[in-house]
């Protein structure tokens, strides 16, 4: 599996978690414990099922289910409000945390991933991030 390329715009995740793929969409990058398997986001150096240190990056996959959700009024100044976050199950069991981009959510829906700016910092500069929005179909 290739590398994807590091993503070209400000980013509030850290490091190389946010790639992109061959067609240009947006990949969340984890890691996977090369002793026992478990796969989790954001990498972790060592695996906390089996305490090994020989974790390797990996994609994550891009669809997944909402498990769940919340409306938020009150947040950073530097962020849009209100705001939705919630907890996506990836299609590859990893649960990850993350904003989510739309108006309308209930549970078990599927979603996907995308990037978006969730707000402005002081200066002006966009904050842009991983977001997962209502998968289409």
């Amino acid at each position: 599996m290739n590398t994807p390329s590091p993503m070209p715009q400000v980013l509030s995740l850290p490091g190389d978690a946010l790639a992109v793929d061959p067609d240009g969409r947006p990949v969340l990058i984890g890691c996977v414990c090369e002793t026992c398997g478990n796969r989790m986001f954001p990498f972790a150096p060592v695996c906390p099922v089996c305490m090994s240190e020989d974790m390797a990056r990996a994609a994550m996959p891009r669809e997944g289910s909402l498990y769940s959700f919340t409306v938020l009024h009150v947040g950073p100044n530097t962020w849009k409000r209100p705001f939705i976050v919630g907890y996506v199950d990836l299609n590859n069991g990893v649960r990850v945390f993350s904003h989510l981009r739309g108006t309308e959510f209930q549970i078990d829906q599927p979603v996907e991933l995308a990037v978006a700016e969730i707000g402005k910092t002081a200066e002006g500069t966009p904050i842009v991030t991983s977001v997962f929005q209502q998968a289409k179909t």
